[in-house]
């Protein structure tokens, strides 16, 4: 075991064996706890209620469109979220980033499908604001080992929200919009979970790569959760310099501001002239001739 010394005193550093048994345990978990569920009934995953996926006062928190947010490290990029990352809805994020809740995988596609179609009904004439080529839904990047895992979250919630963002085009008219995974990251650690408001901002300063040709193609970003900013920002920089133009942001949940109330909500919504509800209707309003199909650019 090695340590470190520094300014705020001594510095522990984990011993190899307990990185490789971490490993291992990883390998092991979802095995173990797929073979739990087919024994024990299920429970909510955000608030642990037996039987059932996601309980209704759960669900509750996920409806609704999706508001702006602040975000520091993000300055002029209009990022919106549908939630606020606290309580539950952290819960239940978590368990379906990490792997743990397999079940939620539609649940959370249904939230990317509704705020799609309310980004792009939001937007009124949104053919003019895309222009002639395809919107292109764009996550953000994955690291690698959450890549080598499977666990393309980000991207996954791309899908669903180009889905909805094709059924919500306005005026209807055949139209295309991408799923187009076409960023990795440079260098740096493998993901912003726990890292300090400075560690991130640090880290923005490294864009990701482009891997594809987007000059003057209209790009709509991505991500489960934004907190400062700083993986968004970056990602718009990039692409804007590749030539894109940047509408947006949308992700699932916004982490409540330091020393915020946990129990903060976000700022009521400002309704969709001629919006119906939620649920009211939304197999009549899809969209014919729309399309949407995904695209993965393999190039390393």
């Amino acid at each position: 075991m090695s340590t470190g010394t520094g300014s705020r005193g001594p510095r522990r550093t984990r011993p190899r064996w307990a990185a490789a048994w971490s490993g291992t345990w990883q390998a092991l978990a979802g095995p173990l706890l797929a073979a739990l569920r087919l024994v024990l009934p299920p429970t909510c995953a955000g608030c642990g209620r037996w039987d059932t996926v996601l309980c209704a006062g759960c669900r509750e928190l996920l409806r609704g469109p999706a508001l702006p947010v602040h975000a520091d490290a993000a300055v002029g990029l209009d990022v919106r979220s549908v939630a606020l990352y606290a309580g539950p809805v952290r819960a239940l994020v978590l368990r379906w980033k990490n792997g743990a809740r397999e079940d939620l995988a539609e649940v959370l596609a249904e939230v990317g499908r509704e705020a799609g179609r309310q980004w792009a009904r939001s937007l009124g004439a949104t053919t003019a604001l895309v222009g002639q080529g395809p919107l292109l839904v764009v996550p953000a990047p994955s690291g690698r080992a959450r890549r080598l895992r499977g666990r393309l979250v980000a991207a996954d919630l791309a899908d669903a929200v180009a889905q909805g963002a094709a059924r919500g085009w306005c005026p209807p008219a055949p139209a295309a919009v991408l799923s187009v995974d076409l960023l990795r990251r440079r260098r740096g650690p493998a993901h912003q979970a726990g890292a300090s408001a400075r560690g991130r901002r640090r880290n923005r300063a490294v864009p990701p790569r482009v891997l594809a040709p987007v000059e003057g193609a209209a790009v709509l970003l991505v991500d489960d959760v934004v907190t400062t900013g700083a993986t968004l920002g970056a990602c718009a920089r990039a692409l804007e310099a590749a030539g894109a133009r940047v509408l947006g942001a949308l992700t699932v949940a916004a982490t409540p501001p330091p020393g915020g109330p946990r129990g903060a909500t976000l700022p009521p919504a400002v309704p969709v002239p001629g919006e119906q509800t939620a649920g009211a209707g939304g197999a009549g309003r899809e969209r014919q001739g729309q399309e949407h199909r995904r695209r993965y650019v393999t190039r390393p």
